[in-house]
């Protein structure tokens, strides 16, 4: 009986027979992902050296789930009351990234909270970095984060801003809760008029706002009707306990009037 080499038909001995076209592809297959692998220990071993060189590096990021683990015992500013008596100060604010744009070492943000809007300032200096910057100009639109900068003086009135008087210089800022990168509708094109001059592509279809209500009703002018409304339900719910009050003590009044009167008969 005479024995074959496997390796003489192209048998492999823990499976069916492979081709030299086959081979070659797990050759190439194999030396693809060896190059890929480096690639990625590089970017990594690029990104372990930026990382120990950024002096801002606790300064900024994705701040993990609290979990109402613990009390911070930090007090948050509302936007609306960033005013110019408030110049000099640090604040920390909690509002959703409206609009962005960056320009290398210098960034700008502007912040929303309701319907109140603030610019902020980042720019590269001794304690904020290149990377921090980059962090703050890179994060998606509606994305909810705390900002902890100085209130400092406009040079000029920020008129896309309904505080523009002033702005924040940031020192820190933590991403709370991310925005997808894609959203259904933009709140900038949401807020535009139906008789808006950019045409049908700079508006939106009211099956998208009904289908994305929870980011329609974010815009400034349903936050304004909303107040409107809250407003006149309070005065009408102020005008009947007022009224209830009033025959409330015309009644008591009566009913003392009435035991006062019985007394004195009945003595």
């Amino acid at each position: 009986m005479t024995t074959v080499n496997p390796s003489q038909t192209g048998l492999d001995e823990a499976g069916p027979p492979t081709s030299k076209k086959g081979l070659k592809k797990q050759q190439k297959e194999a030396e693809k992902a060896k190059r890929k692998a480096e690639v990625a220990a590089k970017l990594d071993a690029e990104a372990a050296g930026r990382q120990a060189d950024d002096v801002s590096k606790d300064l900024y990021g994705i701040a993990p789930l609290i979990q109402s683990q613990l009390r911070t015992g930090r007090v948050w500013k509302r936007v609306g009351e960033l005013t110019s008596d408030l110049v000099g100060q640090t604040v920390l604010v909690r509002a959703r990234v409206h609009a962005k744009r960056g320009t290398g070492k210098l960034g700008f943000l502007v912040l929303r909270q309701q319907y109140h809007t603030v610019q902020a300032v980042i720019s590269v200096s001794e304690t904020i970095s290149k990377q921090m910057v980059k962090f703050a100009t890179d994060l998606h639109l509606e994305s909810v984060v705390d900002v902890e900068g100085k209130v400092t003086a406009a040079p000029e009135k920020i008129t896309g801003c309904t505080q523009q008087e002033v702005e924040l210089q940031v020192a820190k800022v933590f991403c709370i809760s991310q925005a997808l990168p894609q959203l259904p509708l933009q709140i900038e094109d949401a807020m535009r008029p139906e008789n808006s001059e950019d045409g049908p592509q700079g508006r939106v279809n009211q099956d998208t706002r009904l289908d994305n209500r929870i980011i329609d009703l974010r815009t400034t002018t349903n936050q304004a009707i909303f107040r409107v409304e809250a407003a006149v339900c309070r005065l009408f719910r102020d005008y009947l306990t007022a009224q209830a009050s009033w025959k409330f003590t015309l009644q008591r009044s009566s009913l003392v009037y009435t035991s006062t009167y019985i007394r004195s008969v009945t003595v």
